[in-house]
């Protein structure tokens, strides 16, 4: 496990001081703070390394994507203090939305284009087993769905990278970048149906 980016630690340590900060930020009565630690413990631990991956991959910038990160568990903690969390019906999917806005926001600020890299998702497509002397073949494979992937326009790259990397349901997407389930279902049908045929008249082509 990489270092933890709530407490720079390769483990989640309560003695950390932005983890005491996010503490601080709990409510006040002493059981509801022991149990709101162990629900942002815990939250931390299943959300943490996705969410960072996935706001890199929007900034481009490991740095600002932990920045990012953590300010969206912040914004949790905050809502929990509030007594407000209840109106937050899936935590995951709210989490990846917050963190989506504040990267577009980060985005809009330094003007900087949005790209989602594909890189993890190709073996989605060309597939991470095949046997060793197909390696070169696969490595091409990967090599075309990567350039295709990244020719999308920027919706179609995000939701794929959503679905194929993150596992999410159509619900969740349409959650996280405000679209209708069937909108992001037809979308992304079309996307990879377009880039299997793509695929497809590229490894042709190069069998000549």
């Amino acid at each position: 496990m990489g270092p933890n980016i709530l407490t720079g630690a390769s483990s989640i340590s309560m003695e950390n001081e932005q983890e005491i900060a996010l503490v601080d930020n709990l409510p006040s009565a002493a059981s509801g703070q022991a149990e709101a630690v162990l629900e942002v413990s815990e939250l931390v631990k299943q959300l943490e390394a996705p969410l960072l991956r996935y706001a890199s991959r929007i900034v481009r910038d490991t740095e600002q994507a932990k920045d990012i990160v953590q300010e969206a568990f912040i914004k949790y903690v905050r809502i929990s203090e509030e007594k407000d969390k209840d109106r937050i019906k899936n935590v995951p999917a709210w989490m990846y939305k917050i963190t989506r806005n504040q990267c577009l926001d980060h985005l809009k600020s330094k003007r900087v284009k949005v790209e989602i890299s594909a890189d993890d998702s190709i073996a989605n497509f060309a597939g991470t087993d095949a046997p060793p002397d197909r390696k070169l073949e696969r490595e091409e494979a990967m090599s075309m769905v990567r350039r295709r992937i990244m020719q999308l326009d920027e919706r179609e790259r995000e939701i794929v990278i959503l679905k194929l990397e993150h596992g999410k349901s159509y619900k969740e997407i349409a959650g996280i970048m405000d679209l209708s389930v069937t909108n992001v279902g037809f979308i992304l049908h079309t996307t990879i149906k377009k880039l299997m045929k793509e695929f497809n008249a590229e490894a042709q082509s190069r069998k000549g």
